[in-house]
């Protein structure tokens, strides 16, 4: 059996009505069942999907290839444990020293902190905002 039209099947169910065994069967028709498999041509724009994916060679030889992402790999920093990675502020210019005001993210007091500099002490986490 075909499937229905969505409003025809609305207008079997609406109050007071009371559908037919076929137009029972007609609604169960028009809809696909858990344990049935939906075939692949009645999926929306598959292949637009499909070929948008990467091609599995392509993806595995990239998971393996040293040189894959050699340039972000080169702007990678270490930052050691006690020192600050510092996110300058507008109208702050000293590139060499934090200033207030200045995004930080590091390790004060064994926690990780993520926020302004006030200018404070800044071995303590009260000098984050």
């Amino acid at each position: 059996m075909a499937a229905t039209d969505i409003n025809i099947l609305k207008s079997w169910y609406e109050t007071g009505d009371v559908p037919t065994q076929e137009q029972f069967w007609a609604w169960f028709e028009s809809y696909w069942h858990k344990n049935e498999k939906i075939p692949i041509t009645s999926i929306t724009q598959i292949e637009e999907i499909l070929n948008d994916k990467a091609d599995k060679e392509a993806f595995d030889n990239h998971l393996t290839d040293e040189n894959a992402h050699a340039g972000l790999f080169a702007k990678t920093r270490i930052i050691p444990f006690g020192q600050f990675l510092v996110f300058k502020a507008e109208g702050n210019a000293n590139e060499s020293e934090k200033e207030p005001g200045d995004y930080c993210l590091g390790i004060v007091e064994n926690s990780f902190v993520s926020g302004s500099w006030t200018g404070d002490n800044d071995q303590l986490k009260s000098s984050y905002e």
